[in-house]
This record gives C-alpha cells, sequence and structure tokens, in this order.
C-alpha cells in the first residue's frame, strides 16, 4: 500500500481519496450511482498505477560533456542521445539530467510523441563559473500516464566527469630573468656532459672572490678574469602562491585568489614550456609538480593544471610555512610569488625565500579592488611598507589590479629587471 501511495502524484492521490470516499458514502447511503462514480474515482489511479509499473522501459543512453576540460569562465554543451526499443510506454516520459549549480540550470525535457522505436538527441548550455572537478548525471527518467495521476521515476547510472581549471594564460619570454640554475648563474648554458661541471672565464665583478681570478687569461686578455663554475644546463623556478583566504577578497570568477591562481599556473607552465623544473608552494607547502626535461614537459604541464584545480583557500594565516617548504625544498632557485593582501610582517618572511636565489620577483595584488572597494588609509600604509621591505632587499615587485591582466603583469616585470 506504501509503494502505491508513493507512485501517485497529487492528482491521483486526491481522486484516490475522494474516490474511498464517494464509495463509502454510497454504500451507506444505499445509493448505486455515486457508489459507481466513487469506484470509478478509486479504479483510475490504481489502473494507471499498474499500467505504469508493468511499463518495461528499453531506453539506451549515451552522454558527454564537451570539453571535457576547460578553464574557468569558459563554455560547454552536454549532450544526450537517448533511444527506444520495444514496448512504447504509456504516457509521457519526463527526463532530468543531475547538473551541479556551479555549472547551470538542470536541463528538462519531455517525450510525449514516440514510436515504438525511435532515438532522440538532446543538447544543452553549461558554463564553468566555479574551478574544480564536477559530474554531471545521472538521467533521471519520469514515466507518467495521460491523465497525469501516476509517476515512476527510474535513473540512470552513468555520469560524466568536467574539470574546470585555472585560466592558463601564454607568457612571452622573461628575457631578462634568465635561467637561474642551482648555481645561481643567470645565464646556464648546455655544456659537455649532463651532470658535469665545467669551467668558463668571464671578466671580474666588484665582489668576486679573488681565488677565482684565472691568472693565464687575465695576463693574455689585459684584464682581471675569473673563472666560473657552472654545472650542466639546469634552469628551474619556485613558483610560491599567496593562497591564504584572509589575504584575498571578491566573489565569483573574478575575485583575487582566481587571478593569483591563473598567475601562478601561467607563470609554472611559462617555465615548463621553457624546458625549466618547476615546484610550486602555496601557503599549505608544496604541491609536488614533478620536474619538467624533455618528454615530461606534457605530463608536468597537465599536473600544474591538476594541482592548481584541486587547490583551495587556506585558513592559515602566515606565509612561514610556504617558505619554509622552499627553502628546504629548492634552495639556489629563481623565485617568483604571487601575493595577496601583504604586511610588513608577511614581506620580512618572504625575505628568508629569497636567500641566495639569483633573482626574485613578485607581484602584488590590490586585493580591495576585486571586491570593489578601497583599503584604508592604515592597509594601505602597511602595503606600501611591506613593498618597501621586498624591493629593499633586491627583490622586482609589480602592482596589479582587478584590471590588469597577467600578462601585463609578467611584462611589467620583465621590464624591471631589465632596467635593473
Amino acid at each position: 500500500m506504501h509503494r502505491f501511495w508513493q507512485l501517485l502524484t497529487g492528482r491521483g492521490r486526491i481522486f484516490a481519496v475522494f474516490g474511498l470516499i464517494v464509495t463509502v458514502v454510497g454504500i451507506v447511503g444505499d445509493q448505486r450511482d455515486i457508489m459507481r462514480l466513487g469506484l470509478l474515482l478509486l479504479v483510475l489511479p490504481i489502473l494507471a498505477a499498474i499500467l505504469v509499473a508493468r511499463t518495461r522501459l528499453r531506453l539506451s543512453c549515451e552522454r558527454t560533456v564537451e570539453p571535457a576540460q576547460v578553464a574557468l569562465g569558459s563554455p560547454m554543451r552536454g549532450r544526450i542521445v537517448l533511444g527506444q526499443q520495444g514496448r512504447l510506454p504509456i504516457g509521457i516520459l519526463m527526463l532530468e539530467d543531475a547538473v551541479p549549480r556551479e555549472l547551470g540550470n538542470r536541463p528538462r525535457f519531455l517525450i510525449d510523441r514516440a514510436t515504438l522505436n525511435w532515438r532522440r538527441e538532446v543538447e544543452y548550455p553549461l558554463l564553468g563559473r566555479v574551478r574544480g572537478r564536477f559530474r554531471t548525471g545521472p538521467l533521471m527518467v519520469r514515466t507518467t500516464d495521460p491523465f497525469g495521476l501516476v509517476r515512476m521515476d527510474r535513473q540512470f547510472v552513468a555520469t560524466s566527469e568536467v574539470m574546470v581549471t585555472p585560466e592558463i594564460v601564454p607568457l612571452p619570454t622573461l628575457r631578462a630573468a634568465g635561467g637561474a640554475g642551482s648555481t645561481g648563474e643567470a645565464q646556464p648554458h648546455r655544456i659537455g656532459v649532463v651532470g658535469a661541471d665545467d669551467a668558463l672565464i668571464r671578466e671580474y665583478r666588484q665582489g668576486d672572490d679573488v681565488r677565482r681570478v684565472h691568472w693565464r687569461s687575465t695576463a693574455r686578455r689585459d684584464q682581471l678574469m675569473v673563472r666560473r663554475e657552472e654545472q650542466a644546463w639546469d634552469p628551474s623556478a619556485s613558483v610560491l602562491l599567496d593562497s591564504r583566504e584572509s589575504a584575498h577578497a571578491g566573489r565569483g570568477m573574478h575575485n583575487s585568489i582566481e587571478w593569483a591562481i591563473s598567475a601562478a599556473g601561467s607563470v609554472a607552465t611559462h617555465f615548463l614550456d621553457s624546458g625549466f623544473s618547476v615546484e610550486i608552494f602555496d601557503a599549505g607547502g608544496p604541491l609536488h609538480i614533478s620536474g619538467a626535461l624533455g618528454q615530461h614537459s606534457s605530463a608536468s604541464r597537465q599536473l600544474v593544471v591538476e594541482r592548481l584545480t584541486d587547490l583551495r583557500p587556506r585558513t592559515t594565516r602566515t606565509l612561514h610555512y610556504a617558505v619554509e617548504s622552499a627553502n628546504a625544498d629548492r634552495p639556489g632557485q629563481l623565485i617568483v610569488a604571487i601575493l595577496g593582501r601583504l604586511t610588513p610582517a608577511d614581506a620580512e618572511v618572504l625575505l628568508r625565500v629569497r636567500g641566495s636565489r639569483a633573482r626574485g620577483l613578485a607581484i602584488m595584488l590590490d586585493v580591495a579592488s576585486f571586491a570593489g572597494e578601497e583599503d584604508d588609509e592604515r592597509q594601505r600604509d602597511a602595503t606600501d611598507l611591506a613593498q618597501k621591505v621586498l624591493l629593499d632587499n633586491q627583490w622586482r615587485v609589480v602592482r596589479a589590479d582587478r584590471t590588469t591582466t597577467v600578462g601585463d603583469a609578467w611584462t611589467r616585470l620583465d621590464e624591471l629587471s631589465r632596467v635593473a
């Protein structure tokens, strides 16, 4: 009885209750016509339930989402191909696909005029409004009788996976950054056999150790020359991403943390495509990006995208763990920092990650602009002081607001570095 009651729609329940009441009244009042009317009202939903329950749907469903991986803010299209073979179902088929609200509204459609064997194709739009991994489906099929008294829901098991990634922006070559290898020299070269050390000669620079003076070359060229010890070509870079929730603001697709994640992914993939070994450190530590040289570069590029797709804002309020992880894991490399709202104390912590690295580059976000606001005077002073701390310690720093693109900020970094 409970199962029968669950199959009835609101209209079907009214028919059943009203039919039962009318039947009882007809019996008690010995009114056969009224009783017949009541029995008719009561039998209709029962017959509809039996017919719908015994209907054997032989539906086939093929589903895809194209493309299955898109950048944040990009459109997609869901596609469902349905087919029916065998007995014609009674009534109407109503179909609804389960779609996460981050991707759009649930599509609903009807099939009310079907032949014995039919095939229908349905497409619906989706939009990657939130970064992450999602599933569309399964498809729910609801069968109803022609009078709308009974409904039965069936569900496919197949789903489609969708990945909404950060936007990866192609970046121009950062000529002034060079290829800082583990030796700290700005322009490593491919020399000899990989792993061998080679002695090169260059002009003496202020501050060079006199023990590295190469006297034979000095005498031959009549100017002071020093040895430059370089390893075989091994350029590498570290990307420090400020992923603290408290350091960012804004809502939707264009908040400051999404800009920072997009910038980190763009910088990392840029260096990977240039043959660098790359690691990304966020406020929680390393993201464990594998090195990228030769045939491994494409796999590492996809790994960058996947790690950043899964990244969520951190509740920690300090960059200490990120800095310590970077120092322990990859000393002596080029560092690029993508920073949210910064205090002088945060800047002091960042100085430790610069250390012996050949070059430190930073993009500081005007976080308030992403929320459509302006920082108060106290926050502006703190941000300016934090920038000064970095600049005084040989960092190259640019500021970026909501209107600044990742490519523009990168180009300005390159110009600053070449001027310096």
